[in-house]
């Protein structure tokens, strides 16, 4: 199978760590499969590069999967065009599609994002004469279809693509009540590279990566924007704070409120207690789940990250509030779910994970594996040719005994 892969999440040299969950799918589809990735970026970032003379390419990572990668310029009007950005996404995409597709054909357009990226990809494939799927990862179906303006967009992707992948099951209803043909939309739970993400000696990581031995340590990893609500997170460890708690929260990560956070942090007087890490690498996110004692998410809006499955898979269990689809992967003998927004509910839940009942439950845990999840990903794509009965994830993970 030839798959063109278009989407504004993926991996660059600069942001390693930005859809790292997408390259490690790409990567594990290319052992038997051709993949061609097209992920224009902003102009306000590539503007930015531009005067630190420099273009976006492709990363270490990317090279070592061998993937042909374009990275178009996304030239659009803030606020004024976003009504129209899957259009005109499509049409900064074109050029560099048409390269990507000079001496080969897709099969399959993959897009990951409803919108604007699934609409562009469904674009890109009726031009192509190709199959469209789209994968749905959270707030595009809970959140961008219920948005005056881009609502019909996202449900024209929804309907119109010959597959909808959602990552989680209750995604799959979402997608389902937004006027999708249940015959086109699939289940596909998401992986770990078992090689990077699996248990290991957490003094050994701590030594690593310069952290205490003799305090619990938290570790939060994504992306620092609104939903995430890191603020209430800073807000539950000053109450463990006041409490006489001891703890260091490393934060993994960063995005466009990370400013606002450390900001949160001086007034909240933790800067003792919270380390600011940065981005790093998907793969350098084995070592701090391996020397937390806990990993924690506080976002108001989910689907179903993979976070929580690497942790996990790394023997750390964690704290999350209880949104998207989280419960599907929620053991409680490996976590503990928060209400949404509830302050003092999560720095309960913090303290709560720590007996280390959890971290051995939690060491117990088999998570799929990319391969899983491309194997998944082409009986679903074959399955939409022959127009046969839809197939959802069998290889799931599980808490052995």
């Amino acid at each position: 199978m030839n798959l063109l892969f278009l989407s504004m999440t993926f991996p660059d040299a600069v942001n390693r760590a930005r859809g790292s969950y997408n390259l490690a799918l790409c990567r594990a589809l290319t052992k038997d499969h051709a993949v061609r990735v097209c992920s224009p970026r902003p102009w306000p970032e590539a503007l930015r590069e531009r005067t630190r003379g420099r273009h976006f390419t492709a990363g270490p990572d990317i090279h070592e999967a061998g993937l042909w990668t374009s990275y178009p310029t996304y030239w659009y009007a803030p606020v004024l065009t976003r009504n129209q950005s899957g259009r005109i996404l499509a049409n900064a995409c074109r050029k560099a599609v048409d390269r990507l597709t000079c001496d080969w054909r897709p099969d399959v357009v993959l897009s990951y994002w409803a919108h604007p990226d699934g609409e562009a990809g469904l674009r890109a494939a009726h031009r192509l004469h190709a199959k469209s799927a789209v994968i749905v990862g959270g707030t595009d179906a809970l959140v961008l279809p219920h948005r005056r303006g881009r609502g019909p967009h996202v449900r024209r992707v929804l309907t119109a693509s010959d597959a909808v992948l959602t990552v989680s099951k209750g995604l799959r209803d979402a997608v389902l009540k937004l006027g999708a043909d249940p015959a086109r939309v699939h289940v596909l739970y998401q992986g770990v590279d078992p090689g990077v993400f699996h248990p290991g000696s957490r003094s050994e990581a701590r030594r690593k990566l310069n952290l205490t031995n003799t305090r619990p340590i938290l570790v939060w990893i994504g992306r620092m924007v609104d939903v995430k609500r890191l603020d209430v997170l800073l807000n539950a460890c000053a109450t463990l704070r006041d409490r006489n708690f001891d703890f260091e929260l490393c934060l993994v990560g960063d995005g466009d409120c990370r400013k606002s956070v450390e900001a949160t942090s001086r007034r909240l007087k933790l800067v003792d207690r919270v380390r600011f890490v940065g981005s790093i690498p998907c793969r350098d996110t084995a070592d701090w789940y391996r020397a937390a004692d806990a990993a924690v998410l506080c976002s108001d809006s989910e689907g179903l990250p993979n976070v929580l499955r690497e942790s996990l898979a790394c023997g750390t269990p964690f704290v999350s509030t209880d949104v998207g689809s989280i419960r599907e992967i929620a053991m409680p003998e490996a976590s503990i779910l928060t209400p949404a927004g509830d302050t003092t509910a999560l720095a309960n839940g913090i303290e709560q994970i720590l007996v280390d009942d959890y971290r051995i439950a939690a060491r117990c845990y088999r998570a799929r594996t990319w391969d899983d999840c491309a194997a998944d990903l082409v009986d679903i794509l074959d399955v939409r040719t022959d127009d046969q009965p839809p197939i959802t994830s069998a290889r799931k993970e599980v808490i052995t005994p």
